[in-house]
């Protein structure tokens, strides 16, 4: 299994780590499955305008055309993004956070970057400071969120034993899933994206 970080909307953006980067990425690592950041409703009902740009323009082509089996693994559709902060400072500080990630995924440009220690560093900073500006309510739902999302991770490495899968969440989510995942390294076999 492998953790593949994505960026949002900036794959839309001029930056190597743009949508075509990201499918010719995934289309060459040619996994058995590919667990994506989107309900199992949303994919059964083909509503893809509530996924992120990521999944609509390079994750659903790429599987579409290959034989990697795209598996849906979000528990709710909610994202990052969507928890909002507090009023006053800490709704400044969320947007000050938000806008130095963005920053820094832009200085990141490519995929090797964003998957280093540095940027991993640099984002988990700012992640942290994101959720402070939350309600108590919205970090424990995104933590309960991150739970299940590992859970129906589990359960399709679980199903479908000895298959090569790769996991692909937003940036600001690996912080939480990825500890999760290492915790059932006697099931999984966790790559890193320099080993891939």
């Amino acid at each position: 299994m492998a953790l593949l970080y994505t960026i949002g909307d900036l794959h839309s953006e001029p930056l190597r780590y743009d949508l075509n980067c990201l499918q010719t990425l995934v289309a060459n690592l040619a996994p058995d499955l590919l667990c994506v950041e989107i309900t199992q409703e949303a994919w059964e009902s083909g509503q893809l305008s509530a996924a992120s740009v990521e999944i609509g323009a390079a994750l659903v082509p790429v599987s579409a055309v290959t034989d990697i089996v795209l598996v849906p693994v979000a528990p709710t559709p909610e994202r990052f993004g969507d928890y909002p902060a507090l009023p006053g400072w800490r709704q400044s500080l969320a947007r000050w956070s938000d806008l130095c990630l963005r920053w820094g995924q832009r200085r990141a440009d490519g995929p090797e970057a964003i998957h280093g220690p540095i940027f991993g560093a640099f984002c988990h900073t700012l992640c942290a400071l994101t959720e402070l500006a939350w309600t108590p309510r919205d970090r424990a739902a995104w933590e309960a969120q991150n739970r299940s999302l590992v859970e129906n991770i589990l359960q399709v490495a679980r199903q479908d034993p000895g298959r090569r899968t790769l996991v692909v969440v937003q940036c600001q989510r690996v912080h939480r899933i990825a500890p999760l995942l290492k915790a059932h390294s006697e099931e999984l076999e966790i790559v890193r994206y320099q080993e891939l």
